[in-house]
């Protein structure tokens, strides 16, 4: 079945993520380049899989509060497999994150990415607010969320958030109408 209309940007195809995306997203997400900033340990084919079909399934049940949005990126013009976005929504805040192969940083495809992902948030899901954790060392995914007008908050604004590790720096943005730069 090909994917709804609303799902793919100018360059890319953002398909639910699944088990079968794993071989393809192997070679992309496996190198250890990736995982630089990441406190997690470098998949093998094998646990990707794994790990794809546990988010597949959603939140658990100890979770059931959250929606857990996962989305295998694909290049429309080869129909290669690049990366993948994600979120985490609870209530109307949503938790964002990306990860993309080394050989497709610094091409837009993480700006095309997140601002589909944004609109997909606030029309889908009724997202009011986005946020994102960061190493303060990943100057790449620090400019990304600078580049859509994130700001850095203190800790007294957050939400509850998923994937803080301590030393990170969280950033907020609004997704309400008003940031339509944010969006657009």
């Amino acid at each position: 079945m090909p994917p709804a209309t609303d799902s793919h940007s100018d360059r890319l195809t953002y398909e639910p993520l699944s088990a079968a995306h794993a071989p393809g997203l192997a070679s992309v997400l496996c190198d250890p380049r990736v995982y630089e900033y990441i406190d997690a340990e470098i998949p093998t084919p094998e646990s990707l899989a794994k790990e794809f079909e546990r988010l597949a399934a959603g939140a658990p049940e100890h979770r059931a509060r959250e929606t857990w949005i996962d989305f295998a990126v694909r290049r429309r013009s080869d129909h290669t497999l690049i990366g993948r976005i994600e979120a985490t929504v609870i209530e109307r805040n949503a938790e964002v994150a990306y990860l993309f192969g080394p050989d497709y940083w610094g091409c837009g495809y993480g700006r095309e990415s997140l601002r589909w992902l944004h609109q997909t948030l606030a029309r889908r899901y009724g997202a009011t607010d986005s946020w994102a954790t960061i190493t303060p060392a990943n100057r790449r995914s620090l400019r990304l969320v600078e580049f859509f007008g994130y700001r850095e908050t203190t800790a007294d604004t957050w939400p509850i958030l998923t994937s803080y590790d301590p030393g990170d720096r969280v950033f907020h943005l609004s997704l309400r109408p008003a940031a339509k730069s944010s969006l657009g």
